[in-house]
């Protein structure tokens, strides 16, 4: 594991993005320097209360429209919790409302013309271009430092620098000496270590969505009869919904707990938002092979930013059926529809059964999965190479068609 103060390490680091302002981070419409951003990521499976914890920056960077200055950048507010597996975005400046990302706090410059600078324009060759994140209870703090001079934050002290214990510093200069506009430094889980290319943020936090033609629904407002988008053959009838509540106070169920999807555990800003389906819910993959797979959602627990929502105390879980397996996009995220098994025609009774029999008629023969399906095993013991998300193939598809 990279290097973490408690757990939490730093997970995407954009420091410039005023060379070229490519990236809108928060969604106003512009790209600027304000859209730069530090975002933190929480490794462990527990809660971490970073209340009072604070980011700073040395920076003897310059060119930028508004001068990066050493210093506080942000102190996160009393109640800031990170959950096990999430992670927060801290922005220079934030226009509208985002549930993923905070408006630092103190900027760390001299505004001009209202514009703000995070921490660092990151030229080449500078002695001092680092972010801090320092728990001011205990004193320690880790470092990301993007300069060949290592960082000295004990100069700091005179201004207010809480931190007395540095437990280390990760050398951003050897990923990238220089870092664009649009670009940041990330930490790649399945090289464990950072990597330098084109920042993303996530995009819109709603509700569980499915595509459908007139837009994303909300999987429990689509009824028997609807249409939804699927990837194979354009839009289909929903034949049949099925609602089911999950204890998980009770012991037994908790097997059954919901794999959560954070923003980018699937791909740069895939899903789009976070979503969460039934632990053998599948969702489809594409092989070393090149070929598509479907693959339960419990076997990717390992990634970066996926985990299992074990403190729910109930759930509620919605299933679509069509008159065939299909391929859905919720949140982006290609996703299995509900397969029609031998199983499920047994344990249903009174008018679903009913139904069920009117579509699929006992001994005739029953829908064929879309795609070849892994077991939770094969799943598990794939590496992330081996198992690419495919969820960007419906909108390949549509575009090529």
């Amino acid at each position: 594991m990279p290097l973490s103060l408690d757990g939490v390490i730093f997970d995407q680091i954009m420091p410039d993005n005023s060379g070229g302002a490519v990236l809108d981070a928060d969604k106003d419409g512009t790209a600027t320097q304000e859209d730069e951003f530090v975002s933190f990521q929480n490794t462990t499976n527990a809660d971490i209360d970073i209340s009072g914890w604070q980011i700073w920056s040395v920076s003897d960077g310059y060119g930028a429209p508004d001068q990066a200055k050493t210093g506080l950048v942000h102190e996160f507010e009393p109640g800031t919790v990170l959950e096990g597996g999430e992670t927060l975005w801290v922005l220079s400046e934030i226009t509208g409302d985002l549930h993923w990302a905070e408006e630092a706090s103190e900027g760390g410059v001299e505004a001009v013309g209202g514009g703000s600078n995070l921490m660092t324009e990151g030229m080449a060759d500078s002695t001092s271009e680092s972010v801090a994140l320092v728990n001011p209870d205990t004193g320690k703090f880790i470092v990301f430092n993007m300069s060949p001079t290592p960082a000295d934050y004990s100069e700091l002290a005179s201004i207010g620098f809480p931190g007395t214990i540095e437990l280390g510093q990760i050398d951003g200069d050897s990923v990238q000496d220089d870092p664009g506009g649009g670009f940041s430094y990330q930490y790649d889980p399945s090289t464990d270590s950072y990597i330098y290319k084109a920042a993303w943020v996530p995009c819109f936090v709603a509700g569980s969505l499915i595509d459908t033609p007139n837009g994303p629904r909300p999987v429990e407002d689509i009824k028997a009869g609807d249409l939804v988008s699927t990837i194979d053959g354009g839009p289909q009838v929903v034949l049949w919904t099925r609602c089911r509540d999950v204890d998980l106070t009770n012991l037994e169920n908790k097997v059954h707990a919901p794999v959560e999807f954070k923003p980018g555990s699937l791909g740069p800003c895939l899903p789009e938002t976070p979503f969460a389906v039934s632990p053998q819910h599948r969702l489809l993959m594409v092989n070393q092979e090149g070929n598509e797979v479907l693959v339960p959602a419990i076997g990717l627990l390992s990634r970066s930013h996926v985990r299992r929502k074990a403190g729910m105390k109930s759930v509620r879980y919605h299933h679509l059926l069509l008159d065939h397996h299909a391929i859905l996009s919720v949140h982006g995220v290609a996703a299995e529809s509900l397969l029609a098994t031998e199983n499920l025609l047994r344990e249903v009774t009174g008018a679903d059964r009913k139904t069920l029999l009117h579509h699929f008629p006992e001994r005739a023969p029953l829908p064929s999965p879309a795609r070849p399906i892994l077991s939770v095993k094969e799943t598990k013991v794939a590496r992330e190479w081996q198992l690419r998300p495919a969820g960007f193939v419906q909108k390949q598809r549509q575009m090529a068609g």
